[in-house]
């Protein structure tokens, strides 16, 4: 998600109050908070209110406003440490990093995304590591491009084409990224980015980042969350038994998980009609259920909707003939945040004693883990 003024000399200082965080440490000192200031210089007229907001289990959390059409924004506060938030401009969302000191965005209100952020080091640094990386980010751009036409024209062969070019792009993307994370261990942006890109990664994975970090930054807000996150995973990691949950189905009735596990083997899949990733890989999973589905292959759709009509669409559209269940409390799902789902799609695949076997499969894996299964 990312982020958009005609100066004039006009000045307003709002106080912002980032939540602050109190450290114990071994002496039981609380950390000092450092103060910062951000100024937003932006060329051009904005035709709706700006905001300061930074996002939170899935939802994005408001901290201050400005009704300033043109002119200079000034926003000032306190922070522990160097955090990401972002500014919203109408629909626009432009991702900073806060930290002590003073801060100045510039930028034309017709090209946000183009914008120069001076007085922050974590910024410099994150807008290097993006500049490194950008051949790859325009090619992912690109193909996003195509696979919009594509979808248009109903071309699936084109559409799988191009979905597995865009899956190779995007774990080119993630290798450089984590040989920057490991390669800058002692940076609160390295942190962050391991952070930002959690989901993709297993638990192997996770655990050498996470003991990688420098200790330095160990207490830090990311270092801490993907901790947290490590922990989470343990409890569902491959050779763990299922934890059971009830949801109702599209009819209303409700579903126990235990309920569907003994005779054939699992694929939970964690989905919404509103991902992009979820909907390109539908087609794989549909083709292995009719390959396997007669052999012991089932699959309990979980959808991570908030709209119970457009996930209904969805099951139809995309012949999702399995059985599927929801809250329909988008990211705040019951059996999402059982399972540790942070990121969709989601998959996991029970034996038939409700063991977890395999995570996270889709694409040829997917097919290859169930005919070892099943042929």
């Amino acid at each position: 998600m990312n982020n958009s003024y005609n100066k004039i000399m006009c000045m307003k200082s709002l106080h912002i109050f980032v939540l602050s965080i109190i450290l114990i440490t071994s002496c039981e000192k609380q950390s000092t908070e450092d103060e910062f200031t951000l100024t937003l210089d932006i060329s051009g007229a904005l035709e709706g209110d700006t905001y300061l907001v930074k996002r939170d289990s899935g939802k994005w959390i408001n901290i201050d406003s400005s009704n300033i059409k043109t002119g200079i924004i000034e926003m000032s506060g306190s922070i522990v440490e160097p955090e990401f938030y972002y500014l919203k401009f109408e629909k626009k969302y432009v991702g900073i990093f806060l930290e002590a000191g003073n801060i100045v965005f510039k930028a034309h209100v017709d090209s946000l995304d183009k914008n120069s952020i001076s007085g922050s080091k974590s910024n410099e640094e994150l807008d290097l590591f993006k500049s490194s990386i950008l051949p790859i980010t325009n090619n992912l751009d690109d193909l996003y491009k195509q696979y919009r036409v594509a979808i248009k024209s109903d071309n699936k062969d084109s559409l799988k084409y191009i979905s597995d070019l865009i899956d190779h792009k995007d774990q080119e993307r993630l290798d450089e990224t984590l040989e920057y994370v490991y390669n800058n261990n002692k940076s609160i942006v390295s942190a962050y980015l391991a952070m930002s890109n959690n989901y993709y990664l297993d638990l192997e994975q996770l655990e050498s980042i996470t003991s990688n970090f420098d200790h330095s930054i160990k207490q830090s807000k990311y270092v801490k969350s993907l901790i947290e996150r490590v922990d989470k995973l343990k409890t569902v990691s491959i050779g763990s038994t299922y934890t059971n949950f009830t949801m109702d189905d599209t009819s209303g009735n409700p579903v126990q998980l235990s309920s569907v596990i003994g005779s054939n083997y699992l694929l939970i899949d964690f989905w919404a009609s509103w991902c992009g990733p979820c909907r390109r890989e539908n087609p794989n999973i549909v083709s292995v259920y009719k390959d396997y589905h007669s052999k012991g292959f089932d699959i309990l759709g979980v959808s991570l909707d908030t709209d119970k009509q457009k996930w209904i669409e969805a099951i139809g559209k995309d012949d999702l003939n399995w059985m599927h269940v929801s809250d329909l409390n988008g990211w705040n799902s019951k059996a999402g945040k059982l399972y540790a789902v942070n990121a969709i799609p989601h998959s996991i695949i029970l034996d038939k004693d409700g063991v977890i076997i395999a995570k996270n499969l889709n694409g040829d894996e997917l097919r290859k883990k169930v005919a070892d299964l099943l042929d």
